[in-house]
């Protein structure tokens, strides 16, 4: 998974094809340090290209980074590319504490807008 940072707080995640366990632990120690660093942060997951997880550990995996992390992040916003994406994005919102909201690739700009905004 590629990280790169766009504002001090906010950590944009662009994730692969299949999602790997391996991600997951190497993404741990930079979110790790931007939570010491600004106590919550916010997320912008640029999924267009996701299909799903290259394994059911794989998303185990991906569950147990969230449920450790999702305390301390303020907002997400996905960039989806794929119709069952937003589906998902529908069911977290009922089990995730951070805002969680869905953009088309078409609103990427959007996204960006609303991750970047300090509440709504």
């Amino acid at each position: 998974m590629k990280t790169e940072f766009i504002a001090p707080d906010v950590l944009k995640l662009i994730a692969p094809k299949k999602l790997k366990a391996k991600d997951f632990e190497a993404l741990a120690p930079e979110v790790d340090e931007l939570i010491k660093r600004y106590g919550k942060i916010k997320l912008l997951v640029d999924a267009t290209h996701l299909e799903g997880w290259d394994s059911m550990a794989d998303f185990e995996t991906h569950a147990a980074f969230v449920k450790d992390h999702e305390a301390k992040v303020d907002r997400i916003a996905l960039i989806t590319g794929h119709e069952w994406q937003n589906w998902l994005v529908g069911a977290v919102k009922l089990f995730v504490h951070p805002k969680v909201k869905a953009f088309d690739k078409r609103h990427a700009d959007e996204a960006l807008l609303w991750i970047g905004a300090s509440d709504s």
